[in-house]
């Protein structure tokens, strides 16, 4: 059985293999199917026809696709969230227990953490390398796990301090949030990421605030649940927003040097979900706005592709009442946007539904859960 699962797993990931850099392409759900669209030719498939409203997630070199712990053609693992590697096709994980698991599809999954080490948060560097966190009654540091080998780096501070993992810079220097109360309520209003032991910024702990740029460092900083509030874009420290009329979110970029975020009016809106109403724009090398969405809609979670195209979210959210049992569903819809050539184009479309106003893919104070819901390969 082991071998026929092998057998499916490499027959998915050859169908579907190209060099990120021709052949960029997109998984999104759909109608509860999760749909994969090369962005180059227009051509889309079906990978799941039922699928789970989870994380999705691509490998490393493209070729492998998750959703949640399901990959496609592949096995189920015990997790809801699987973090590739940035290359090859090496996946961590956590169980229920606790325990960091690594899975490949030659060697399947292994222990390299148990439960018991502590981990709270885990991510990976460029080089095969994880970030992780960890809190214990007794400890409550960071450290970097490399082939088995533990280096602690840094030391969370407070009266119960919890690190969150954000991923490993440039530098190789674990970022990460130091959480001081393990305080889910607090750590709303923003927490200071750190890289090892240097403060860097009060940034909310979303994994669109931070971004890579090549060797250099892009974040949305600014403190305060609201997101639609006080928010800038640092780069390497320096501001490069410079327009305090808005609120900067979600920084994209690439190692050529352009930057773009997503910004709306900066203010506290009185009714989420109404008031975001942002925008896509060029920060670097130039400054422009690049979209101009219709009414209703806000231009969310932009997406650097190597080719130096930008897909972005066009997003529009609604709340309906079942009038036989009283329950709200929200339901948010995603218009997947192309700007390439100077040209702005709609290549899909995607939705989720949810019942109520919590749960772990609504929008939070303004802040849409796109960048769990739409996985692209470069």
């Amino acid at each position: 059985m082991a071998a026929l699962a092998l057998l499916a797993l490499l027959t998915v990931g050859a169908s579907t293999a190209a060099t990120r850099n021709s052949d960029p392409r997109v998984a999104f759900l759909s109608g509860g199917r999760l749909v994969v669209l090369d962005l180059s030719t227009g051509t889309r498939r079906i990978a799941l026809a039922q699928a789970p409203v989870q994380a999705l997630a691509w490998s490393g070199d493209g070729r492998l696709l998750s959703d949640g712990g399901r990959i496609v053609g592949g096995p189920t693992l015990p997790t809801t969230t699987l973090d590739w590697s940035p290359t090859g096709e090496t996946a961590a994980y956590q169980t229920k227990a606790g325990a960091v698991m690594l899975w490949t599809p030659a060697g399947g999954s292994r222990t390299i953490l148990p439960a018991s080490w502590g981990a709270s948060s885990f991510a990976w560097g460029a080089n095969g390398e994880l970030g992780v966190g960890r809190s214990t009654r007794a400890r409550h540091d960071v450290w970097i796990w490399k082939r088995g080998r533990l280096t602690r780096v840094a030391t969370a501070t407070g009266s119960d301090p919890r690190p969150i993992v954000a991923g490993l810079d440039g530098r190789g220097r674990v970022l990460w949030w130091n959480d001081p109360y393990s305080s889910a309520s607090l750590a709303a209003d923003g927490l200071t990421l750190y890289a090892n032991g240097t403060k860097l910024a009060q940034t909310l702990v979303f994994p669109d605030y931070v971004a890579h740029c090549g060797g250099r460092l892009a974040v949305a900083a600014g403190n305060d649940r609201y997101t639609t509030d006080g928010k800038r874009i640092l780069l390497q420290g320096r501001d490069v927003s410079r327009d305090p009329s808005r609120s900067w979110v979600s920084p994209a970029c690439n190692s050529t040097g352009t930057l773009v975020a997503a910004a709306g009016r900066n203010w506290v809106e009185p009714r989420i979900g109404l008031g975001e109403r942002r925008t896509i724009w060029e920060l670097e090398p130039q400054r422009a706005q690049l979209t101009h969405p219709p009414a209703g809609w806000t231009d969310e979670n932009p997406r650097m592709l190597a080719d130096g195209s930008i897909l972005f979210v066009r997003t529009r959210e609604t709340t309906t009442k079942d009038a036989s049992t009283g329950t709200w569903r929200t339901v948010a819809t995603g218009r997947l946007e192309l700007i390439a050539g100077g040209r702005t184009r709609l290549v899909g479309t995607t939705s989720w539904t949810g019942d109520g106003f919590g749960g772990s893919y609504v929008q939070y104070y303004g802040h849409y859960r796109w960048p769990w819901l739409v996985a692209v390969t470069s």
